[in-house]
């Protein structure tokens, strides 16, 4: 049995034999807590495992963005690039130079997609990904492609 299953079971017990309404609710809202921190430890192993916020949120009966945004802290991981979007990342930092950006943000990136960004020299521009692109790459649990930034850069235009 796993250790959280005691003290859901003993809550569960305590909501449905309370002999008053008012210690009834609070039994039941100790289940909560209680079924609230399985889930999330289940969700935590189901990122483990490679599992997408999509396959999540279809089992919990909610929208990936939902999922997304109720569990996006339960993974730590950095994204892993490619050697192809790390050089998308290099022309993108070029941009946001040229642009007098503090970081490289989505609007950099879709001008290199575009094929717009014209190399600068190595050492120039931002060092740090912005809180943006940050939060479109952490939504990956492998390695990013070209392909996967193309996807976020349309559904971020399109949000």
């Amino acid at each position: 049995m796993h250790p959280a299953a005691g003290r859901i079971l003993t809550e569960l017990q305590r909501a449905l034999t309370a002999p008053e309404p008012l210690e009834a609710l609070a039994a039941l809202t100790q289940l909560r807590g209680a079924l609230d921190a399985y889930e999330h430890e289940q969700v935590r192993r189901a990122l483990r495992q490679g599992e997408s916020f999509a396959a999540i949120a279809r089992e919990v009966g909610i929208s990936r963005q939902a999922a997304h945004r109720r569990y996006r802290g339960l993974t730590t991981a950095e994204p892993v690039y490619t050697p192809r979007m790390l050089r998308v990342l290099q022309l993108a930092r070029g941009e946001a130079a040229r642009m007098h950006a503090e970081f490289v943000e989505v609007e950099h990136v879709a001008r290199v997609l575009a094929g717009r960004a014209r190399p600068l020299s190595a050492g120039i521009g931002p060092t740090r990904v912005g809180p943006e692109l940050r939060a479109l790459l952490r939504e990956l649990e492998r390695p990013i492609e070209v392909e996967d930034l193309r996807r976020a850069i349309h559904a971020a235009a399109a949000a």
